[in-house]
């Protein structure tokens, strides 16, 4: 067991920890002090009143955190997510920026022993009675989530539901959000080494493991546990004729392998091939994101040909998507770009943005272009010259090369999708 110590010998904070957090509940201590040191990291940064609650969400909360020992640390797979529960009084907008920044702080200095990413996310505590809405993420919440720090019942406020609640389009949006993190990741492997090479190669695990819960979802039987997700797949695929015919073969058996990795890695030997140079770890990974993608393309394909009703390729079925987005759902979500508190990643043309407003939202469009440039990875193709047309900057913003469109595309996508 590898605990690090409170930072400047502080004393741990008190917390609510007494529940299972992986698999492996040798490697548990080292992820109680890191959450006692997260708690301690809020404290610091926010006065008691406008701190109200810390909860774990995540694997974690769920005990199947990834844990793997690498060279004299722990390596958490993945990271520590967490929702900050705030007073109703606070700004979250204006709090959102510098939790993200907080996240960065903290996961460089969370102890010793213990390496691991943390992601803050700021609530006021009166939102889910006003606002929450059947989703994935919230039935998870609800199911699984952990109170480390502050009153027990401050998820009680939540409405209840049950798995046939969750919107289609929430489970749709999951593949959407997966296939713009695997452009981001091919782009960023030529950089990455250590354990930032495992993480990427974790996400390929995760990949996997989430277009099974989508698919899951999307037909009413979300699995939030990992462990269930291979059977109740293999149940849900035998009772689908029109998913059966879609699904890659041998996914159900790469889906069994990702269950078993995530859950117990060991020492990543599982991960990436043992004693492979770094320049063939990256092209392995690389590799994995490019074997991957028919099996994305397969199931963002049958989840839009449920919701429009009707058979076609896929670019057809994402014209077909756009044009569904309801103009209640446009005028909202496009005002939400127009106020958004961090500045823009690239230059944003207001001309243009005003005439895709008519197309679709501003999220929708960058599902649509993410998941064109993802099917270009596997060879050039007429999809290269639509991308360009969805993206909301401005004329010549964008070099015209597929590397240029995916980093635009990854950049818009956490300025306005996942940071919003």
């Amino acid at each position: 067991m590898l605990a690090p110590s409170p930072r400047n010998g502080a004393t741990a904070a008190t917390i609510n920890a007494a529940f299972p957090l992986c698999p492996d509940p040798g490697h548990a201590p080292a992820i109680r002090r890191a959450l006692a040191d997260c708690v301690e990291f809020l404290q610091s940064r926010l006065p008691a009143p406008e701190l109200v609650a810390v909860v774990l969400t995540g694997s974690f909360a769920r005990g199947e955190g990834s844990v793997m020992p690498v060279n004299g640390h722990l390596q958490v797979l993945g990271d520590l997510e967490f929702f900050v529960i705030v007073s109703p009084d606070t700004d979250t907008r204006a709090l959102r920026p510098q939790m993200a920044a907080w996240s960065r702080e903290v996961s460089g200095t969370i102890g010793e022993g213990l390496r691991t990413e943390i992601e803050f996310g700021p609530i006021e505590l009166g939102y889910f009675a006003r606002h929450a809405r059947p989703s994935m993420f919230l039935y998870d919440l609800l199911t699984h989530g952990r109170v480390v720090w502050g009153p027990p019942d401050v998820l009680d406020r939540i409405p209840r539901f049950g798995p046939a609640a969750i919107p289609r389009e929430d489970c749709l949006a999951l593949l959407f959000n997966r296939s713009i993190e695997q452009l981001e990741l091919y782009d960023r492997l030529a950089t990455l080494t250590g354990d930032a090479l495992s993480n990427a190669a974790y996400q390929r695990i995760k990949l996997v493991l989430d277009i099974a819960g989508s698919a899951l979802a999307f037909s009413g039987r979300h699995s939030p546990c990992y462990a269930a997700r291979p059977a109740a797949f293999a149940r849900l695929v035998a009772e689908t004729p029109s998913l059966q015919a879609l699904v890659p073969d041998g996914f159900e058996l790469e889906l069994e392998r990702a269950a078993r990795t995530k859950l117990t890695p060991g020492d990543g030997t599982t991960l990436v091939p043992p004693g492979a140079s770094l320049r063939g770890q990256r092209a392995w990974i690389r590799s994995q994101i490019l074997s991957g993608i028919p099996a994305v393309a397969a199931f963002i394909r049958w989840e839009l040909e449920e919701l429009v009703g009707r058979r076609a390729n896929l670019p057809r079925l994402l014209d077909a998507y756009l044009g569904s987005q309801p103009l209640v759902r446009r005028l909202r979500d496009w005002a939400k770009v127009a106020l958004h508190p961090m500045p823009t990643p690239l230059p944003v043309s207001l001309r243009r943005a005003l005439r895709l407003s008519f197309v679709s939202t501003p999220r929708a469009l960058l599902y649509a272009a993410g998941t064109l440039a993802l099917l270009d990875l596997l060879g050039p193709s007429t999809r290269a010259g639509r991308i360009e047309p969805l993206l909301f900057v401005r004329a010549g913003a964008v070099p015209d090369d597929p590397e240029s469109q995916r980093k635009a595309i990854t950049a818009l996508w956490r300025w306005c999708v996942r940071n919003n």
